[in-house]
């Protein structure tokens, strides 16, 4: 899984949303490129605003509690996401523990 230069596909809710190319790895946690296909706009939304909570308060020390609040129930949306990857070259299936994705990057633990 932890291979640079693999790719996979990224399942979410049992949904083909797109490839993902595995750039490096730390421990349990996996950094790579997303390419999303056209099923993945069920789920942009979601992404989206974790991504925007995530980036809101950048010049501030902490998030505010409201932005806290939200970035928190969003983040427990996501992990509700039945999330799990395909490798390419392998065929062999991993199930996701967390996934973040941020425009085109996404980092996942296993």
């Amino acid at each position: 899984m932890s291979q640079p230069g693999r790719q996979a596909e990224l399942y979410l809710n049992d949904r083909l949303v797109g490839i993902v190319e595995v750039r490096s790895s730390d421990n349990s946690w996996h950094f790579g490129v997303f390419t999303p296909n056209a099923d993945f706009t069920r789920f942009a939304p979601l992404f989206g605003r974790w991504s925007l909570l995530m980036h809101a308060d950048e010049d501030a020390d902490r998030l505010t509690s409201a932005a806290s609040q939200e970035l928190r129930e969003t983040e427990i949306e996501i992990d509700r996401l039945r999330a799990k990857m395909r490798m390419l070259a392998s065929g062999e299936w991993c199930e996701l523990q967390q996934i973040n994705i941020d425009g085109d990057l996404i980092d996942w633990k296993t």
